[in-house]
């Protein structure tokens, strides 16, 4: 006989989205009381596999040896060691994770736990908490959530936890079946080793300012706030390839940096600061040679009573020719890649001529300076080598700014027009930067004045901040930060107006500033110290032409993220 039909498995139909069932008459007795065995096992409904059993399996409390675990069919089979000793009545849970799932879907087996008591009775008591990320106020999942007994630093980096939990996809974790006790607590983002020890600052941390009585009748969320720990200072990466520059990486901000430089008479260099490096512009025009520059932080310095001293780390400059650097040095906005350099030659080229670059146009607001940012620090300007032109009549009255906060912005400050298109052209010779050379281009910038009615003012209205404390407000378009404001609360409750802000659903960001640094700082696991705290709240949309009247009240964002359970 011949078959002319392709066999095979039939295709087709619902995918499967059930989790694997347990069939508890062919398995261990799960809430045993006076339990002695040493091999538990639960059979399944369908096929499974195990994924991940020995980071997703835990036995809390924890075991003096890992159970053996291994897959016998449809049946997961734990297998304690022979030399292992239960705790008298005591309360052990099994937690699987998600390391049990289906064979064909990957389902994973729903809160699978086994639960064993070798005393008399099943402990019951429980309670429910929630983590968010300390700066942003998500939630963050598949973080450990651990209670120890041993109240020592020293016990989240070499001790598993008494009891242990993990956090769904919306923070949210859960103990149960707990004795009443006073325990510690602290969640671990467990990172690659996922061995429930605390990696110190390469693993975020939360912790529980104060110790926790499990007793009956526990109310509320248990609230934690994860961070990376304040990090020993260091150099992250340098880049000094290039003449001119040497841009440092740091793992914190570079604000406390200081530098130094051992080099030949002569050298020239500026500072500049962006939030996570440190960039040091230099000019050594009399010799082209290798030189050290030394850097250090000086706010450990000035903490260290013991040793005032600083402790310079250095880096070797190699030498790098300057005449080649400025043979190819072209000023441009920092917003567009430069013209390539004129060719000195006489040959002809080949193909079509370049495009010319469009001219970049920007919206501008009319109560503010225009910004324009260069790719290179500029040192002096000459105004009477710049165009400012509206309706193609030339504006004379005009002022040119220097920004204190980065040497490669310049601001442009004149009586805008509503609705009106400016032009700007710099001229040759317009500018002059950090290594004394003219812009050799003649630069161009659009700037679209928006009209009263394209844009709208919020009235925002803190509440419950607390008098004589520093904070830092930002106003946030998506991921960019469109103003940031810093205050010393004098009340209880404090107005700001924002006029002029372009069509956009705006969030705000309060930071409480305890050391008034200005910026957020993070907590420390060694010194007990928790993360400066930060509210956010998303506005709604800001329409043209419109009042948006928002109130802010850190109390009321705390308790509603209690309730969704999303920090």
């Amino acid at each position: 006989m011949a078959s002319c039909a392709r066999q095979g498995a039939p295709a087709g139909g619902p995918k499967d989205t059930k989790p694997p069932g347990i069939d508890t008459l062919a398995s261990t007795p799960n809430f045993s009381t006076r339990f002695d065995k040493k091999r538990i096992e639960i059979k399944f409904d369908e096929w499974v596999v195990l994924s991940d059993a020995a980071t997703q399996i835990v036995v809390s409390p924890p075991l003096a040896k890992p159970p053996e675990v291994m897959l016998k069919g449809k049946t997961v089979v734990v297998n304690f060691d022979k030399t292992e000793v239960l705790h008298p009545n005591t309360t052990y849970t099994v937690n699987f994770g998600t390391a049990v799932k289906d064979l064909h879907e990957g389902n994973p087996a729903k809160d699978l736990r086994f639960v064993f008591s070798t005393g008399d009775f099943i402990d019951s008591l429980s309670f429910t908490g929630v983590l968010v990320d300390a700066f942003t106020g998500d939630p963050v999942e598949n973080v450990s959530i651990m209670l120890y007994e041993n109240f020592a630093d020293s016990a989240v980096r070499k001790e598993q936890p008494y009891y242990f939990s993990r956090t769904n996809k919306v923070g949210q974790y859960e103990f149960k079946n707990l004795r009443a006790g006073t325990f510690r607590v602290v969640a671990i983002e467990d990172g690659d080793l996922k061995n429930l020890k605390w990696d110190g600052e390469n693993e975020r941390i939360a912790f529980r300012d104060s110790a926790l009585v499990v007793e009956d009748l526990m109310r509320g969320l248990i609230q934690l706030k994860l961070f990376k720990n304040q990090p020993k200072f260091r150099l992250l990466g340098q880049n000094a390839n290039r003449y001119g520059l040497v841009k440092l990486g740091f793992n914190t901000p570079p604000q406390t940096v200081e530098t130094q430089t051992i080099a030949p008479e002569g050298l020239i260099t500026l500072t500049e600061r962006t939030p996570d490096s440190l960039m040091l512009w230099y000019d050594l025009p009399n010799v082209d040679t290798a030189w050290t520059l030394l850097f250090s932080n000086f706010a450990l310095r000035n903490r260290d009573s013991v040793a005032p001293i600083p402790r310079f780390d250095t880096i070797v400059i190699k030498k790098l020719s300057r005449s080649e650097f400025l043979k190819n040095h072209r000023i441009g906005f920092g917003d567009v890649a430069p013209p390539p350099p004129a060719s000195g030659g006489k040959a002809k080229s080949i193909g079509p001529p370049p495009k010319p670059q469009a001219v970049k146009t920007l919206f501008q607001v009319a109560s503010k300076p225009a910004p324009l940012q260069f790719n290179f620090p500029i040192s002096a300007f000459d105004t009477s080598r710049w165009l400012l032109m509206v309706d193609s009549n030339r504006l004379t009255t005009f002022s040119v700014m220097p920004d204190s906060a980065s040497p490669r912005r310049l601001s442009v400050a004149l009586d805008w027009k509503q609705g009106k298109t400016y032009a700007i052209m710099l001229l040759p010779g317009a500018l002059t930067d950090f290594w004394g050379t003219p812009n050799a281009d003649t630069l161009l910038r659009n700037f679209n004045v928006l009209a009263e009615k394209q844009l709208g003012t919020l009235s925002l209205s803190l509440e419950k901040i607390r008098p004589g404390t520093s904070y830092v407000l930002q106003l946030l378009n998506g991921t960019t930060l469109e103003e940031e404001r810093l205050f010393t609360a004098e009340a209880v409750i404090k107005k700001l107006i924002f006029k002029h802000l372009q069509v956009a659903v705006y969030s705000v960001r309060l930071i409480e500033d305890l050391n008034g640094n200005g910026r957020w700082d993070t907590g420390d696991f060694n010194t007990h110290r928790q993360p400066e705290r930060v509210f956010n709240k998303k506005l709604d949309a800001l329409r043209a032409n419109w009042e948006l009247e928002a109130t802010f009240s850190t109390e009321a964002i705390n308790e509603k993220k209690k309730k969704q359970g999303g920090g």
